[in-house]
């Protein structure tokens, strides 16, 4: 089988010979029934918060969980750059950290403004990690690959701060990601920007991170990725 490069949180992209993408759905948008017909992962985003009380999130999470095409609870967290309540994102947060432990599935986290916050309660968790769009300096990025989180690489890899660049050299490529998140550039375009930046080639880089993708994702093994 030729190995796709992988899209591991995408709004927009679709699968196809050359890549396997990872659907980022809001979880108020999935329909009744709860049955989605590709992979993907689901959550209440952080900006959305205050738009639904717990018995209602809980509702709806209870509607997916069963569904064979979920992959992992996300993109949640925490986000101190938006207008949600502080105190509410740490609730739905936390609600959603306890069910990917109840069904054993990663977590794919979104945080602006607050890692202070949560570097100890990544510590506590009990199942991947995909740090979602990350950018980070060297310091935080020390204690998150300590703490074995899988680090994702977005659009912001194209335009890279010296820092972010610094810290990309040490994260191991075993635990490292890509993405295209909200944007509509090409995941190879990404790829092929770290692996100049790693001085590696694209190749080497798509084989690392389908090797991640199934220690992340192991029952994906029985599955061919299209």
């Amino acid at each position: 089988m030729k190995i796709p490069f992988i899209d591991i949180h995408t709004h927009n992209g679709q699968n196809s010979e050359e890549t396997f993408a990872v659907q980022s759905l809001f979880l108020q948008d999935i329909g009744k029934t709860g049955v989605v017909n590709f992979p993907f992962s689901a959550a209440i985003h952080p900006w959305h918060v205050d738009k639904y009380n717990l018995v209602e999130i809980n509702q709806m999470l209870e509607k997916i969980i069963a569904d064979k095409n979920l992959l992992a609870i996300g993109e949640t967290g925490l986000d101190k750059g938006c207008t949600s309540n502080y105190e509410r994102q740490k609730e739905v947060f936390n609600l959603h950290i306890e069910l990917a432990h109840a069904i054993h599935k990663p977590l794919i986290i979104h945080a602006v403004k607050s890692w202070n916050e949560l570097v100890p309660i990544i510590a506590q968790i009990r199942v991947p990690i995909i740090l979602h769009g990350y950018s980070q300096g060297l310091n935080l990025t020390r204690q998150l690959i300590d703490l074995g989180c899988y680090f994702s690489a977005g659009k912001l890899a194209l335009n890279p701060s010296a820092s972010f660049v610094e810290a990309l050299t040490i994260i191991p490529l075993k635990s490292l990601l890509f993405e295209t998140d909200d944007s509509m550039i090409p995941i190879e375009k990404i790829y092929d920007q770290v692996a100049g930046l790693l001085n590696v080639s694209v190749e080497l880089l798509k084989n690392q991170v389908y090797e991640n993708y199934f220690t992340i994702f192991p029952e994906s093994r029985e599955l061919e990725l299209k």
